[in-house]
């Protein structure tokens, strides 16, 4: 595949992954509140999440589950479980998230764990395997090794995807910075925690397809 090819190729999933959803906002969450060198851990573990989706993607799976109605409901409805849940503790624990964000917060939040919310919620997605099954073979060059095609492609999809996040995680220890009111903090919380329930039940009432 030719050089320019790879540009468009990586600006698509850069631009697909810079639009606002479950995993931007929990980055931004982890970088107010832990400050942007730990919210490196949740990009991470994003990035991770990315990388097995699109892998997933190239070894033809995404079709396996794209065809299931069984397996891709199973999925969807564990991961709006999980993004319901993540919102309401968010919302519950919106005073201590003010706390933590002081300039001790640096110091708090377990790397593991911050991986760990991460990759679940980015990997909850099982919209982002049929995104990959789809958008992949618009880039294939019939000319080329397409295995070798095929890993750079994932290798791309997990550098932007972790890029993406880290830049959300950025922007929340800015916000941080700022040193907004606790009020003002805590109804930041507040709302990001919503926006997640939201995605949640989102995710479980939309479509299959």
């Amino acid at each position: 595949m030719d050089f320019h090819y790879w540009i468009i190729f990586f600006a698509t999933v850069l631009g697909v992954s810079f639009i606002p959803g479950p995993s931007t906002l929990v980055a931004f969450a982890h970088g107010a509140t832990f400050g942007w060198t730990k919210s490196a851990y949740t990009a991470l573990g994003n990035s991770t999440a990315s990388v097995l989706q699109a892998s997933a993607a190239s070894a033809g799976l995404g079709l396996v589950i794209s065809s299931s109605a069984l397996l891709f409901s199973a999925i969807k409805y564990a991961g709006a479980v999980y993004l319901i849940y993540i919102g309401f503790q968010m919302w519950r624990s919106a005073s201590e998230r003010v706390a933590l964000s002081s300039e001790s917060g640096n110091q708090r939040g377990n790397p593991r764990k911050l991986f760990v919310d991460g990759f679940t919620v980015a990997v909850s997605n099982p919209k982002a395997i049929a995104f990959f099954t789809a958008l992949f073979p618009q880039f294939l060059s019939v000319h080329g090794n397409s295995w070798a095609q095929l890993s750079m492609m994932v290798a791309l999809v997990g550098i932007g995807a972790f890029s993406v996040a880290l830049t959300y995680g950025c922007l929340g220890a800015w916000v941080r910075g700022l040193k907004f009111s606790k009020i003002f903090m805590s109804r930041l919380y507040k709302t990001t925690g919503g926006l997640f329930v939201a995605s949640g039940f989102g995710l479980a009432v939309s479509r299959n397809g």
